[in-house]
């Protein structure tokens, strides 16, 4: 089980906008999938909602040979263990990861709506939202560069990189929401890492006024399909 929120509707909107260029995120948003011009309509609809609401972000956009060039780049003792993973959703899981602790920066899945600016989450170093029935997702991350979790996460993967029998359970607790959970739930500086409520994140409370986004329905990775990044500069 997880602890509290940490990020209530209340404390966010509250607090200022600011143009602060000392906060420790910095105005980047990533996004991934196999390539920029096979992303279906409606994903490309969200995922402008989002740029939008972020005009003076940079956007980074990966796909599967930028996002393995990234690594052989930055993180060379991972690549045997990526090259490894049975499924290409492991690859993009992984290559979010990498992608914010070399950058940092808000990490958006393709089926997530925008709904306002995400400016006042900037000053945290690091965020995930609370999803249910337990645990944290990895549909959203926020992180400053270099964070110290992150680089502790992505030591870890190899011995995560086993086969949990079926694809679905394989994924979640190999690189998916169950072992980013499980990593932060042994962290060792456990209450640096700052939790998005429920309402805020919006998956779960449809008619919310408070939530960020709003996520589409469906599946938004098919398992069978080759996941990746090329990065994309805006």
């Amino acid at each position: 089980m997880w602890r509290q929120s940490t990020i209530e509707a209340s404390i966010f909107f509250s607090s200022s906008l600011s143009n602060n260029e000392t906060n420790p995120v910095p105005r980047i948003i990533h996004q991934t999938y196999r390539d920029i011009h096979s992303i279906p309509l409606k994903w490309q609809k969200a995922s402008n909602s989002c740029r939008t609401l972020h005009s003076d972000y940079k956007y980074y956009f990966w796909t599967d040979e930028q996002g393995r060039l990234l690594i052989e780049k930055e993180f060379p003792c991972l690549l045997s263990t990526f090259d490894s993973y049975p499924y290409d959703i492991q690859r993009a899981d992984v290559i979010r990861l990498v992608a914010l602790y070399v950058h940092g920066g808000i990490y958006l899945d393709l089926d997530i709506v925008c709904l306002t600016s995400l400016d006042r989450l900037l000053k945290y170093e690091f965020i995930l939202p609370k999803t249910k029935p337990v645990g944290l997702s990895n549909d959203v991350i926020i992180s400053k560069p270099k964070h110290p979790f992150l680089f502790k996460i992505l030591h870890e993967l190899s011995k995560f990189n086993q086969n949990y029998f079926t694809k679905y359970p394989t994924v979640m607790f190999s690189t998916g929401p169950m072992f980013l959970t499980k990593q932060a739930s042994s962290y060792v500086n456990r209450s640096s890492l700052d939790i998005l409520s429920s309402e805020l994140y919006g998956k779960y409370s449809t008619n919310s006024s408070y939530a960020l986004f709003r996520h589409l329905k469906g599946k938004l990775f098919n398992f069978n399909l080759p996941l990746g990044m090329v990065m994309m500069h805006q």
